[in-house]
């Protein structure tokens, strides 16, 4: 894309995130961890759009792939396959543990401790942004009870 054209999405990203923010600003009481969770997706929403709007210029090739690896690609579809379906059953903590080192060590990454160290921040962050404070609920799997 060119400057042009992204700040033109940019500024469209910074107006939804505007009307996100006010609509929000309508929901009843009850509703008010809908309406956090409104807020927090409008904050992003206006974080990537900012980004986006002082981006300097297009660094993309001009034939650009898509893909860059087939192989990648499918071993990370048929992955988010298994984890949807184990979902259900183990969770969303337990399958998140098993699937985030799974699919690290299938894409060739080696190190134990930045696998270890990566999943649990990434579903700490989850678990405090989601579940903490919007109150989201997440399946419990075999936790349920």
């Amino acid at each position: 894309m060119t400057p042009v054209t992204n700040r033109l999405f940019s500024a469209a990203g910074l107006g939804l995130a505007a009307t996100l923010f006010l609509g929000a600003k309508d929901f009843p009481d009850r509703a008010a961890s809908a309406a956090r969770y409104i807020y927090f997706l409008a904050g992003v929403l206006a974080v990537l759009s900012s980004l986006l709007f002082f981006q300097s210029e297009a660094t993309s090739e001009p034939q650009e792939r898509w893909i860059r690896s087939p192989r990648h690609f499918f071993v990370t579809i048929a992955a988010m396959v298994g984890y949807c379906a184990a979902i259900p059953y183990l969770g969303f903590f337990l399958a998140g543990a098993i699937f985030m080192p799974a699919l690290a060590m299938l894409l060739g990454y080696r190190s134990p401790l930045f696998i270890a160290i990566g999943t649990g921040l990434i579903l700490a962050f989850i678990y405090l942004v989601f579940v903490y404070f919007l109150g989201v609920p997440v399946p419990a799997g075999i936790w349920e009870g």
